[in-house]
């Protein structure tokens, strides 16, 4: 559920969205900078439109992120990991705070992270009692030894949000506790947050240019992977396993980690850079997954002020605002979602996020399909017909559902519910098959094969 803080963040980032919105685009009007002519190919859009979505919702993000701050009680805590950008670096030696909660009590935890012997010190407090030292160390195996206040040592296992007690000679498992991150009323600026929004400008900077001027698109894909390449060296995270898609057991990337990492990156925000065809369409993909990651139980501060910030920018661009008072994401604000759904991914998929909220890799291409599907579907039926595969055509599974007769708003339902049903369906597999995940992956493979013989016979008329 919830709670106020929460509710908070999310109100604040709606309105300061809406404000930017109005903002950047009055700039737009008035000098006649970051404007979208209306072409034939495109019958739904018919007025000349500002481009500015896409700066609106990354200031609009910074901005009701520092208003919260400023105006209520809800602080800017930062909680770096000794990775990427912060490794080994002094600023780790500060003490942080935690609430988690195991088996319905709720414990205050204040930790101070040793990061020359990789030891964490956790001073634990409950209501009525004293508080209690412990000592925390990682092992050779992959497990922890936990150094009591008594001077006792036990050895413990994390594993998807649980904690299972092992004897010390290893030979069984018992006591497994259920553990929750208490939601905190700080919005969390961790190394994984710093990167995506040091990435975010880099990402505003460059393809605001290509709004303004044009970029050829072998230099836009060269800027989105200096940009995914820097995100990673940075945050220190990247997709180190895809999980158990053979049947062989978890397949580890190990040296090709980064550079497949760059390549789901780059190819996520060309994916809804050309899912950007109709009002609303690329803001709600994005939005949809992100909805529920919510719903599963993830307030991550950063996630909720950019689900606030989107649905600032929709409030423009489906016209609730005023019809002629629209604004399009353009190339900036379409790569920019679906950048920060790929960190996405990245977080919710590799074991990274809070409160024990995680999805299996094959999950995420679930919550992702219809924009990736699409993107690659349209790509090898250019190649196979002889076209350059980023140049522009009405060869995008909406405009055959616009050509059948749907109105644009019809086909953006149509996104919606498909793009809920195939993230419901993805998490039904999940849950279902959890140690199984070759067969979501398979199925998955189906349904990629059937999409594309469909939507390249049956719906395109042209085939």
């Amino acid at each position: 559920m919830l709670t106020s803080a929460n509710l908070s963040i999310l109100f604040f980032s709606i309105f300061a969205s809406i404000t930017f919105n109005g903002f950047f685009r009055n700039i737009a009007k008035t000098n006649n900078i970051l404007i979208d002519i209306p072409e034939k190919s495109r019958k739904f859009h018919d007025r000349a439109t500002p481009l500015t979505g896409g700066i609106s919702i990354y200031v609009g993000v910074l901005v009701s992120a520092l208003l919260l701050s400023g105006l209520t009680d809800i602080n800017i805590d930062t909680q770096y990991s000794n990775k990427g950008l912060f490794k080994n670096s002094e600023i780790l030696g500060e003490t942080l705070t935690r609430k988690y909660q195991v088996d319905d009590v709720e414990y205050d935890l204040s930790i101070e992270k040793d990061t020359q012997s990789q030891s964490v010190s956790i001073d634990i407090e409950t209501d009525n009692q004293v508080p209690t030292q412990i000592k925390v160390e990682p092992t050779s195996d992959g497990n922890f030894l936990v150094t009591l206040a008594s001077g006792e040592t036990q050895i413990y296992n994390y594993d998807n949000g649980e904690v299972s007690k092992i004897e010390l000679d290893g030979s069984n498992v018992e006591e497994v506790l259920l553990t929750s991150l208490v939601s905190s009323n700080n919005i969390i600026i961790d190394t994984v947050t710093l990167s995506a929004l040091i990435c975010g400008a880099l990402i505003i900077a460059i393809m605001l240019f290509d709004d303004l001027f044009g970029l050829r698109a072998s230099y836009r894909l060269a800027f989105q992977a200096v940009i995914a390449y820097i995100f990673v060296v940075f945050s220190g995270e990247s997709l180190l396993s895809v999980g158990n898609l053979l049947g062989d057991g978890s397949i580890l990337l190990g040296s090709a980690s980064t550079i497949f990492t760059v390549f789901c990156i780059v190819g996520l925000m060309n994916a809804f850079n050309m899912s950007d065809g109709l009002n609303g369409m690329c803001a709600m993909l994005g939005l949809v997954p992100l909805s529920f990651l919510l719903l599963l139980g993830s307030y991550h501060p950063g996630s909720l002020l950019l689900i606030g910030s989107i649905i600032g920018f929709l409030l423009y661009n489906l016209g609730y605002l005023g019809k002629k008072r629209r604004v399009f994401l353009g190339d900036t604000g379409s790569n920019l979602i679906g950048f920060c759904i790929a960190v996405a991914c990245i977080f919710y998929s590799q074991g990274y996020a809070p409160a024990g909220v995680v999805i299996n890799p094959v999950t995420a291409l679930w919550f992702v399909a219809i924009p990736v599907l699409d993107c690659i579907s349209v790509m090898t039926s250019r190649i196979i017909k002889g076209v350059m595969p980023f140049r522009p055509g009405r060869d995008h599974l909406h405009h055959m559902l616009l050509d059948k007769g749907l109105s644009s708003s019809q086909t953006l339902v149509c996104y919606i519910f498909a793009s809920t049903l195939l993230c419901l369906f993805g998490l039904f597999l999940q849950k279902y098959f959890i140690a199984q995940e070759y067969i979501s992956f398979l199925i998955f493979v189906i349904f990629s094969l059937c999409y594309y013989v469909i939507t390249r016979t049956q719906l395109n008329k042209n085939a």
